[in-house]
């Protein structure tokens, strides 16, 4: 690895000088990301406010201005000291300009001394150039260029400007880097840019490092803006201790205005060789990406399958290939009809572990198949659905349940002030499991609601039903299931009134703040009915933060509707500035049960529990303290462990995108996380979850940014995940070093986390090419990715 390492950088590097920019916004090809410059490397580049003419620019009147003139008829003209020609947004300055009309009619014009030209386009300066009025061409000697309002410069024998369009360099250079900057520029006998294709091609290019040259290549595209085009993409290049090396090489394909597609070979050292494929479209339907990745012989799991280093649940198939599918499909077939598709498979357990994707996490216990096709009105809201579960761990094969087909019927309508809603729902749940259960569900939940609403209170009231049947296929081998009822019905009628009121004022401490008290209290009554005999296909209990306080149920999906007679009652109190900025909220509140909540379920806690009275209470808050600093947490207490049950805070300070720091902590207490753990098994965790983690990108001088994190285990007093990365970038290049570790699985035998350690590079050349932002990539390098306290509408100053 010692030997092969120089090599691949040398290789990043070299190959580097290819990237295309063919970046757009996944639902909508045509968007293009913006250029990530900073301000100071613009400093001394020629700046152009003027835009493009109306008409043909080479239709427009030329006009000369001079301090002095002299003709020498019939065929020339001589104009001297401070010469300014213009031509729409063209200007050209000399010390003298030589007008001469030859008998066919051609005119050309000749300047001498400090010839500068510039347009919206470019800015030239030399010592002799020549124009021809005729078919417009513009040639500068011993010219100095700069593109106008971007990094671009360079030097050239000759320079010619044609059609407006194309600039031709003889013997020249060209480099992105500011003035008085030489870390790196490209020479070429013959330098073309395409001002309408943004592309740059060189002949014989020679690309230098101070001046150093370091690779030599016949021809060269290279481009200069945001615009699509096909073409090698930013090499990438990284290292982790299981994989070894890893480099990949984009290549992209702008097939059509509509249309284009991404070929990555990857060389994983300790795997093999990587095809990963991606193609987009954008039609008058929708939008959509298809991927496929494949890699043919994974040296690397093939001696992890044989050496059994893994435990029996690490589903390691009898395949040496490996691949993934991913299809993701929204389509708007025309006011009504719609159709969409969610679908990501791997070939095996591993494979995100090992391999790593865009399109899953690691964090997730299975992968989705969805397919859906729907329809909508005024009134009608309906979904036909088809989905499909691949589990990541063989202890869930064959013990999820997945809706093959669900249809989903919502039906809307009004009378007066009176609002009705009708759900129907029909499901059919499988599950690969030969002795489990499989069960039709029908289910009908009518609700009329009368609401009255102000600017400072609202009441709501609501009444139905939900009427649900059961036609379960029990197989007879199954004993433990025997209990199941084969054909059930169940009827539920439900009511409940909600109110909530808004009191506000003024804070005279603080001129121009206003707050408001908002008490609100829902009382819901729903009988108890005996579900013991129906199975569980899609329920589970869901957390009680503050507004889970007034859910209806504590369950989701349909299988467990608890008996409810409580009272949810709550406080929240908001702080405005004087623009309407919520800067400030704290909210407060409990359930109250005046009867035990229970299903029937005897393997639910909740069943278990015979508690009535205040059992929960939770607390939210929000705090802005400036433009850079928010503050959020959660508390959640349960009565029936006497302890916090869950607890969340988070702290952002937050000048930047490159300038941020974050602390976090989160609480699970093991009672708790048992009693949401509907399943057979019993649950792994054997204390209480008890994390804190700090993240951090913070510039160190104007050139390096250091970026890290830390998830430390306090219960299990060890590193769940940490990275630290050092960021140099200046108006030239760019380098990027990440180094980390994440625990990726358990020894029984030592009981102690096993860590993969990961290290990556990454090379760029500032100017070439519109990435993505850096900083926020590197943020993203750990197993518990970054994700922002500031609203999602706040954004960054």
């Amino acid at each position: 690895m010692k030997k092969l390492t120089p090599s691949f950088i040398a290789i990043t590097v070299c190959l580097s000088i290819y990237s295309t920019n063919n970046y757009a916004d996944e639902n909508k090809i045509l968007k293009q990301f913006e250029t990530q410059t900073n301000p100071r490397c613009l400093t001394n580049v020629p700046k152009s406010n003027l835009s493009d003419p109306q008409d043909n620019i080479n239709d427009l009147p030329i006009n000369v201005m001079s301090d002095s003139f002299k003709a020498e008829l019939p065929n020339k003209a001589i104009y001297n000291g401070n010469v300014v020609v213009t031509q729409g947004n063209r200007q050209i300055n000399s010390d003298q300009l030589t007008l001469i009309q030859s008998q066919n009619q051609n005119r050309e014009i000749i300047l001498n001394g400090n010839v500068s030209y510039q347009d919206n386009m470019i800015e030239m300066h030399g010592d002799k150039a020549s124009m021809n009025l005729v078919n417009k061409e513009i040639q500068i000697d011993k010219s100095q260029y700069n593109l106008v309002n971007r990094l671009g410069r360079g030097s050239a024998e000759s320079v010619q400007f044609t059609n407006n369009r194309y600039l031709i360099i003889n013997e020249g250079s060209f480099t992105s880097c500011p003035v008085d900057n030489k870390s790196w520029n490209i020479e070429g006998s013959k330098i073309v840019h395409d001002n309408d294709e943004q592309l740059l091609e060189v002949w014989n290019a020679v690309f230098r490092i101070a001046n150093v040259p370091v690779l030599y290549t016949p021809y060269l595209q290279l481009p200069t803006g945001n615009k699509r085009r096909s073409g090698l993409l930013m090499p990438d290049f990284s290292y982790n201790s299981i994989g070894g090396i890893d480099f990949s090489l984009p290549f992209y394909w702008n097939i059509a205005p509509n249309y284009d597609a991404t070929f990555t070979p990857r060389i994983i050292q300790k795997r093999g060789i990587q095809l990963q494929t991606e193609a987009r479209y954008l039609n008058a339907l929708g939008y959509g990406t298809l991927a496929f990745d494949w890699l043919q012989h994974d040296k690397q799991y093939s001696n992890d399958r044989n050496q059994k280093h893994h435990s029996n649940d690490s589903g390691y198939s009898d395949n040496s290939y490996r691949w993934l599918f991913h299809w993701k499909n929204e389509e708007q077939i025309n006011d009504n009809w719609r159709l969409a598709v969610n679908t990501t498979r791997v070939s095996d357990n591993q494979y995100i572990t090992d391999l790593g994707s865009k399109y899953a996490s690691e964090t997730d216990g299975y992968l989705t198949q969805d397919y859906t096709i729907g329809y909508a009105d005024e009134k009608w809201d309906v979904d036909l659905n088809y989905k499909y579960f691949q589990p990541l761990y063989d202890s869930l094969k064959h013990k999820l349940y997945r809706p093959e087909p669900q249809l989903n019927i919502n039906y809307y309508d009004s009378v007066g002030d009176f609002n009705f809603k009708t759900f129907t729902q029909v499901s059919h749940f499988v599950t690969s499991g030969k002795e489990n259960p499989k069960t039709w569900r029908f289910h009908f939940e009518p609700v009329v609601n009368y609401n009255i609403i102000s600017s400072w209170a609202s009441l709501s009231t609501e009444a139905g039903f939900l009427a649900t049947r059961y036609n379960q296929d029990v197989p007879k081998s199954n004993q433990s299931k025997a209990y199941l009822k084969e054909n059930t019905n169940r009827f539920l009628p439900k009511f409940s009134i909600d109110g909530k009121i808004i009191f506000e004022r003024n804070i005279n401490s603080f001129a121009g703040y206003t707050q408001t008290i908002e008490p609100r209290v829902k009382y819901l009554y729903i009988p108890y009915r005996n579900q013991s005999r129906i199975d569980n296909y899609d329920s589970s209990l869901l957390q009680s933060d503050y507004i889970g306080l007034f859910r209806e149920q504590p369950f989701s999906g349909l299988d467990r509707i608890a008996s409810a007679n409580k009272l949810a009652s709550g406080i929240t109190t908001r702080v405005y500035d004087d623009n309407q900025v919520e800067r400030f909220n704290l909210s407060f509140g409990q359930v109250y049960y005046f009867t035990r909540s229970k299903t029937g379920d005897n393997s639910s806690l909740l069943d278990q529990d015979k508690d009535t009275g205040t059992l929960t209470w939770a607390m939210d808050n929000f705090w802005r303290i400036n433009d850079d600093m928010i503050f959020r947490s959660g508390v959640q207490y349960d009565t029936r462990i006497n302890k916090v049950s869950l607890a969340n805070a988070i702290y952002e300070y937050r000048i930047s995108e490159n300038k941020m720091t974050q602390l976090s902590y989160r609480y699970a207490n093991k009672k708790y996380i048992d009693s949401i753990d509907t399943g057979t098994d019993k649950n792994p965790y054997k204390q209480n979850i008890s994390q804190f983690g700090v993240m951090s990108s913070w510039p160190l001088t104007d050139s390096i940014s250091a970026v890290g994190s830390l998830f430390y285990d306090i219960d299990n007093n060890q590193i769940a995940d940490d990275f630290i990365g050092l960021r140099y970038e200046d108006c030239c290049w760019g380098v990027s070093l990440q180094y980390g570790r994440k625990i990726v699985d358990w020894n029984s035998d030592s009981k102690s986390s096993k860590y993969e350690n990961k290290f990556s590079i990454n090379f760029e050349l500032r100017g070439l090419n519109q990435n993505r932002n850096t900083i926020a990539k590197m943020l993203d390098f750990g197993l518990l990715p970054y994700n922002t306290a500031f609203d999602e509408n706040y954004g960054t100053k």
